[in-house]
């Protein structure tokens, strides 16, 4: 091993370990849709935060600003149809 305790060692090559980042992004998104608005009539998900709301209610350092992503108020996030913002490849998400 090389000077490289066992437990450290174990610990890179943990595949569901994840990074830190992409922690914060998961718990942008999950701030997100915590206080989403639910339409339960539309079966949607309707964004009531903007970014400056998310930076000051997330507890955790953010690194990079582009992690939370620039959603408008009122934008759809998640719907029955498959069309939301959190539902699009990441490739076609502005």
């Amino acid at each position: 091993m090389s000077g490289v305790s066992v437990g450290y060692f174990w610990c890179m090559v943990m595949p569901h370990k994840r990074s830190f980042r992409s922690r914060v992004k998961r718990r942008v998104r999950w701030l997100i849709l915590k206080h989403a608005y639910v339409d339960r009539v539309r079966c949607e998900r309707v964004n009531r935060l903007t970014r400056l709301d998310v930076l000051r209610l997330i507890d955790v350092p953010v690194t990079r600003v582009g992690d939370i992503p620039d959603l408008e108020v009122g934008e759809v996030l998640v719907d029955s149809r498959g069309t939301g913002s959190f539902q699009r490849p990441a490739e076609n998400r502005s």
